[in-house]
């Protein structure tokens, strides 16, 4: 039987959604749909419940993300048959869409990017940057994701990832991506700065903001090249 998949995201909460966020959105899901290797599934948390396809939309009482990810947790908990890896993705990331053949073909606890990576919408530019934790979207065996972890035993992938994966994946193997072949990219906006999507940073406070993502570039990463930006 072929490795199976499954993308959790909690999703934006209605009254924060804009229409670039919208449009983020609608990117996230063409990045889903564009995946090459067909054994997949997503469970989106927020606030309705109803399936379409492979994405199933589960409707959860909370409405932070840690509320989200625990309504998740027990979801995947109560599944007879469960997948053999999860991934977290926010509902504004694309993730590669060959990132899950490359992955179903290796062996690891942890698939990452030790590179991560970024891309501008509002100046069309990406940068890459080595940073010392787990970015937030990571590949992970399901025994590990669900493992309880931390000072409260949390399910690992409801903690915070750049204090806690770490340290779980410190003695077990992590298999790194190659740079020009990242696990996902994370799209930055001036309203990035903000939890508040409505709140957008100036100009001038935008471009300090960006300088601490390194480099940028106008070269698109190859596994991105036809993918839909906003």
């Amino acid at each position: 039987m072929p490795p199976l998949f499954l993308f959790i995201t909690p999703l934006t909460p209605s009254p924060k959604i804009n229409p670039l966020r919208a449009e983020l959105h609608l990117c996230y899901l063409a990045a889903l749909q564009n995946q090459t290797y067909p054994h997949w599934q997503a469970l989106l948390i927020g606030e309705e419940h109803k399936s379409e396809g492979r994405l199933t939309y589960l409707k959860c009482e909370g409405v932070t993300k840690t509320e989200k990810l625990n309504c998740a947790f027990q979801y995947i908990n109560s599944m007879q048959i469960k997948p053999h890896y999860l991934i977290r993705l926010d509902d504004d990331d694309l993730i590669s869409p060959f990132v899950l053949e490359r992955a179903s073909k290796k062996i690891f606890d942890c698939y990452a990017d030790k590179f991560h990576s970024f891309y501008d919408i509002s100046n069309k530019l990406t940068a890459q940057q080595k940073r010392p934790w787990l970015a937030n979207t990571v590949i992970h065996k399901t025994e590990h994701a669900m493992h309880p972890f931390g000072e409260k035993n949390l399910p690992l992938f409801t903690l915070d990832h750049s204090l806690y994966w770490h340290k779980f994946y410190k003695s077990r193997k992590i298999k790194w991506a190659r740079k020009s072949h990242p696990v996902y990219l994370r799209l930055l906006s001036p309203t990035s700065i903000s939890a508040n999507p409505d709140n957008k940073a100036d100009d001038e406070e935008y471009m300090e903001y960006l300088k601490s993502f390194g480099k940028w570039s106008k070269k698109m990463i190859g596994d991105f090249r036809n993918s839909r930006f906003p």
